[in-house]
């Protein structure tokens, strides 16, 4: 389809269960295919399939490919990673209409969507599942539709001002030759119907679902949050504290007492991950081993090697010895999500894994908002505290000096940006956060607040005669 926006895949394997580790059959459907609970869950984990970016790696092998929409672009765009083989047009800030990498984000994400809506759509005249599970089924399909209209918002909308008719196509019916080319929404509107999403899902999703590859009502809260912290109003920021804190001292999650445990031990099983991204087991899938490790098509920058000096994640987060495993020979190798031997780096099953929300960031998202709001600053310090003992650190003087609400906001950004690195674009929203001029020291190549927002992709501009381009991209 033009400007591939994907329709959504039946999986193979009818069945009652959730199980995402099945590979798609390569039919698309459109049209009423759910006419029972058993075929439902079968449509829903196709919705799955496209929230963890399902394909097939560079040997043909069934893969999940989250780790470059979701990890790598975002860390090359937040000044922390970069290609080796010449640098990329993310890390250099100089990417346009025809760059891959807004194609590739913006193919994520309305693929997404659109799975999300022929689900809605195909679900909702089936009489024959029982209410409870149909209401359930329903809001995980509106969960994950607000993830993507989220993701699309946050990269290619002019997401800090409401008032901007730069938001993105909003998308509330399966795609057909008779609705593709639609104009961009309002960004205001675009915010209300994510948050409509969110309201209408939170009420029926479960507190725990059956694996952690599955939404539930804390996920939701925490995207609300991160949703709101980026709009920033003084509401907003209000908002964020009570959903935060609601998660925290409510969820069945708590922290990891070693972060790096999450990663290299316990994966998905850790009882902070609140939604994770489940790889394909049979056979084992190595992409996300073959990004970071066999290609090396993420390196850390200089930049970021000297963000984490002093730092106890440093020694398990990037590997700085003469990389030569494969013949190649850089240094600053993302290793956050290897436990092996870096000298002979082979796969591993727990490298594959991915995490889209943690209970860290209900942590540092309030300790934002609390010092965004300028006011009593002990809480929003005991939040940061925890966060920095849970990585590793045992002094804490910097935190309890700082007495201004800016310097103390700036310090949780920049452990957001750490905390995150290589994760769910964490990093990239976070940093955008800081003052502009504190930005543009760390990322000099960020000569205009344009480039805080990604270009429209050149085969929706070309295609679509009713969508505008963004600012500076003309």
């Amino acid at each position: 389809m033009p400007r591939y926006i994907g329709l959504f895949a039946l999986l193979l394997g009818l069945s009652c269960k959730k199980q995402l580790d099945v590979f798609p059959t390569t039919q698309e459907v459109d049209g009423n295919v759910i006419v029972d609970a058993k075929s439902a869950f079968s449509v829903l984990n196709g919705v799955y399939y496209r929230f963890a970016d399902g394909g097939t790696d560079n040997n043909s092998v069934p893969s999940v490919l989250w780790v470059d929409p979701k990890e790598g672009y975002g860390s090359e765009l937040s000044g922390l990673f970069t290609y080796p083989y010449g640098g990329s047009d993310l890390a250099s800030y100089t990417y346009k209409a025809p760059s891959y990498e807004p194609q590739s984000m913006w193919s994520y994400g309305y693929k997404l969507v659109n799975a999300a809506n022929g689900f809605l759509e195909n679900v909702a005249p089936v009489a024959s599942i029982p209410d409870s599970t149909k209401n359930e089924m329903v809001a995980e399909a509106k969960f994950l539709r607000a993830y993507a209209n989220t993701y699309l918002l946050l990269n290619f909308g002019q997401y800090t001002d409401t008032t901007s008719g730069y938001g993105i196509i909003l998308r509330s019916a399966f795609v057909t030759p008779t609705n593709i080319d639609l104009p961009r929404t309002n960004v205001g509107v675009v915010y209300d119907s994510i948050l409509a999403d969110l309201n209408s899902a939170i009420p029926n999703l479960p507190s725990v679902n059956t694996s952690a590859a599955y939404t539930n009502v804390w996920a939701a809260k925490l995207l609300e949050a991160r949703l709101l912290i980026n709009r920033g109003t003084a509401s907003d920021l209000s908002q964020v504290v009570s959903l935060c804190g609601s998660i925290i001292q409510n969820g069945p999650f708590t922290l990891e007492p070693n972060v790096e445990d999450i990663f290299r031990t316990k994966g998905l099983s850790s009882n902070e991950v609140i939604l994770g991204v489940q790889p394909f087991t049979s056979p084992m899938q190595t992409y996300k081993f073959q990004e970071y490790l066999y290609y090396n098509q993420y390196t850390l920058t200089d930049s970021a090697v000297s963000l984490f000096n002093n730092d106890p994640r440093r020694p398990w987060m990037y590997y700085m010895g003469n990389f030569t495993g494969y013949g190649f020979g850089y240094q600053g190798v993302i290793t956050k999500y290897y436990p092996g031997d870096t000298t002979n780096p082979t796969p591993a099953s727990i490298t594959e894994n991915s995490y889209a929300f943690r209970l860290t960031e209900a942590y540092l998202l309030e300790a934002e908002a609390l010092a965004a709001q300028g006011g009593d600053l002990s809480q929003a310090k005991s939040l940061l505290i925890t966060v920095l003992g849970h990585a590793g650190f045992t002094d804490f003087s910097a935190v309890n000096a700082v007495t201004s609400a800016e310097a103390l906001r700036e310090m949780v950004i920049w452990e957001e940006v750490k905390n995150f690195m290589g994760e769910d674009e964490q990093d990239w929203l976070a940093i955008r956060r800081l003052p502009f001029p504190v930005l543009q020291a760390w990322a000099p190549g960020i000569i205009s607040q344009d480039l805080l927002i990604m270009p429209i992709p050149l085969t929706e501009t070309n295609g679509n005669g009713n969508i505008q381009q963004n600012p500076g991209y003309n």
